[in-house]
């Protein structure tokens, strides 16, 4: 799934423009991607949209400690934890993305989320809420630089 995650952020990085979900699958299918992973991701980004809404609003002063629960402690490592506490103290992220990050995160069918897997879905939710990206931002949650993207 993350694999059609990269490539769609890939191809759109740089445009405004984002095909329908029937346009884009058959674009990842003719792309190569397996139907089981582009109906994961489309479906994944789906509720991304849905539960964006769910995340607007001011969460008042952002100088709160944010306290993980024991389902995301025990699926988040704790890379992941520093990561995403790191990405808020830096101000590259705001407490109501890293809410949203921690909701999808918790969303995948995985007992346990990495470090690369917190770094990409970062990545997508800043890119699907058009967040203005910064290339040091994207060579890090890539890690490769964005020249390298295709």
């Amino acid at each position: 799934m993350f694999d059609v995650l990269v490539f769609l952020f890939e191809q759109y990085y740089h445009t405004e423009y984002r095909p329908d979900w029937d346009t884009l699958s058959r674009k990842l299918s003719a792309a190569g991607f397996d139907d089981g992973d582009i109906d994961e991701a489309l479906d994944w980004l789906a509720d991304l949209d849905s539960h964006s809404q769910c995340y607007e609003g001011d969460f008042g002063s952002t100088s709160g400690v944010r306290v993980f629960a024991a389902e995301e402690l025990s699926k988040l490592d704790a890379d992941s934890r520093g990561f995403l506490c790191f990405l808020e103290q830096a101000d590259a992220i705001t407490p109501q993305q890293r809410e949203l990050v921690i909701d999808r995160l918790m969303a995948l069918n995985s007992r346990s989320v990495g470090l690369e897997r917190t770094k990409l879905t970062t990545l997508m939710v800043l890119w699907n809420q058009r967040q203005p990206l910064d290339a040091l931002l994207v060579e890090e949650l890539l890690n490769h630089t964005p020249e390298q993207m295709h």
